[in-house]
């Protein structure tokens, strides 16, 4: 069975011009077969308080309204995401932009938060993985937004570290895959304070403790859910990590 590499990219590498550089070169360093996920952390809302566009939000996400969803298109699915794939193909990465929409590519649903109505906010329900693979084996890079749709004519915007995960377990029949979280921080610590207190390998059981004594916290148990629940659907290794450890697997945190 084919390898394939899924990297999601935190918006915070995405907004630093240095991070950003690094990434791109180690990015194109991957062998094989590779997706890009991404976000844009602050981006957005730095251009819509230039435009006048106020976005409230519910434990730091969003709730899109009309104008906050034509900003995060026009943002992610413009301007970031061609910016990404404009830099690989300056390493002679074939990448081509995607969002969800695009050749039916990710279809999800409206997804309340906590009871929250988070207005055009998406849940992935299904993935294209016919689409997709037909553009790995063509040699592509798909470069994907956080940009999906309902099929009935609604653009939704998505969380990349679920967005990730869906994709990867919808290809975990057809390719033997290494989901990768990259963020700013070396992997997963034991001391937020700490930058080389990490944790080399994560067990769902060290989850459940580091989770209920308050060191593994607010978004980063969604982060760490999604990446047990990718393991649980067929995903072979799931590694958390930085930029310029990107691609060493003996690095960074391995979630087992």
């Amino acid at each position: 069975m084919n390898t394939l590499t899924i990297v999601k990219v935190s918006g915070k590498i995405v907004e630093n011009p240095d991070a950003l550089k690094v990434f791109i070169k180690q990015f194109s360093a991957i062998k094989g077969r590779r997706i890009l996920i991404h976000s844009g952390a602050n981006l957005a809302g730095n251009v819509g308080q230039k435009m006048g566009i106020r976005t409230a939000h519910v434990d730091g996400r969003p709730v899109v309204d009309e104008s906050t969803m034509k900003l995060l298109a026009m943002v992610y699915g413009g301007f970031v995401n061609k910016q990404l794939v404009t830099l690989l193909q300056g390493r002679n990465v074939n990448a081509i932009g995607l969002t969800g929409a695009d050749g039916n590519l990710i279809t999800s649903l409206r997804r309340p938060l906590n009871d929250v109505d988070m207005g055009q906010t998406g849940e992935v329900r299904n993935v294209n993985a016919k689409l997709l693979s037909m553009l790995l084996d063509a040699g592509m890079v798909p470069v994907i937004a956080p940009l999906t749709h309902d099929g009935k004519g609604n653009m939704l915007f998505n969380e990349t570290d679920a967005m990730a995960a869906e994709i990867a377990k919808a290809l975990a029949t057809r390719y033997t895959i290494t989901l990768v979280y990259c963020f700013e921080k070396k992997g997963v610590l034991t001391n937020e304070h700490d930058p080389d207190s990490v944790v080399p390998e994560l067990r769902r059981t060290r989850y459940k403790t580091m989770r209920d004594m308050g060191i593994i916290k607010d978004w980063f148990v969604n982060k760490l859910d999604n990446a047990f629940s990718a393991i649980d659907h067929g995903v072979k290794q799931v590694y958390i990590t930085n930029a310029a450890q990107l691609g060493d697997y003996n690095k960074g945190t391995s979630v087992r």
